[in-house]
């Protein structure tokens, strides 16, 4: 079932978030939960869209039927969250499916006209994505952090988008330290991702974006419970978050 899932992977195009991160469309036809546990089985979890960017390369190059499962569902507080338990800050509903119909209705398909609620008890194709992404439970300075992930893996991770702070977030779950490396630094005038991706996205703490930070504090580090950037110290000694090639 694997190689056959996998060989949608090859044919789609291959939607790549970040480095290491891909969307797959398996052909199987599965309940919401079952398609779930096959994702968090074999991948990582069900697809996750944040925003407008990422819906419209889903469409490119994983839109293959009708309807396909993606990781939205309603919560049990009544407001939309994905697979993962993060809520829903990008909505892309189709025509007519922004209201509640009381129908109970609580999981969502993707479609070429918007995103629809069915019930979760249909069988439907779904998109899985595996991010790509390992914490290395050690403490290393941040120059260490990337040599190691350079090393052994790719690179220092690269938070790009709000989908992929998330994953980071979750991958970071079991992480020693408070905070994690992550691959932006600051050099010349500016920050950078290391990797060389552009810096389209932020997600400083709030009220903040260092322009011009202390020279110790010049590398990048995710806050796990503030869930943004801090500049950080580079010589002190945090758990790290490695893209996987």
């Amino acid at each position: 079932m694997k190689q056959r899932a996998l060989g949608c992977l090859i044919l789609s195009g291959l939607f790549g978030v970040a480095l290491g991160w891909w969307q797959i469309y398996v052909q199987d036809l599965k309940t919401w939960s079952e398609a779930q546990e096959y994702c968090r089985e074999h991948y990582t979890d069900l697809s996750s869209i944040s925003n407008q960017e990422e819906e419209t390369s889903f469409l490119v190059n994983l839109s293959r039927t009708s309807e396909i499962w993606i990781g939205l569902h309603q919560g049990d507080s009544g407001g939309w969250e994905w697979s993962g338990g993060e809520n829903a800050s990008f909505l892309n509903w189709a025509k007519g499916e922004e209201k509640d119909k009381g129908k109970g209705d609580r999981c969502v398909v993707h479609t070429d006209g918007g995103w629809r609620k069915v019930d979760c008890s249909e069988q439907n194709t779904f998109s899985c994505f595996h991010n790509g992404l390992v914490l290395v439970k050690e403490n290393q300075t941040w120059e260490e952090a990337m040599e190691r992930c350079r090393l052994r893996h790719s690179d220092l991770v690269s938070v790009t988008s709000e989908s992929v702070l998330l994953e980071t977030l979750r991958t970071s779950r079991e992480a020693q330290t408070e905070r994690v490396w992550t691959g932006l630094r600051f050099l010349a005038d500016g920050w950078l991702w290391v990797s060389g991706e552009a810096m389209s996205y932020r997600a400083w703490s709030p009220g903040e974006t260092p322009q011009c930070p202390a020279w110790t504090r010049r590398c990048g580090a995710l806050s796990l419970e503030g869930r943004h950037w801090e500049s950080w110290d580079c010589a002190d000694t945090l758990n790290f978050v490695c893209n996987i090639e």
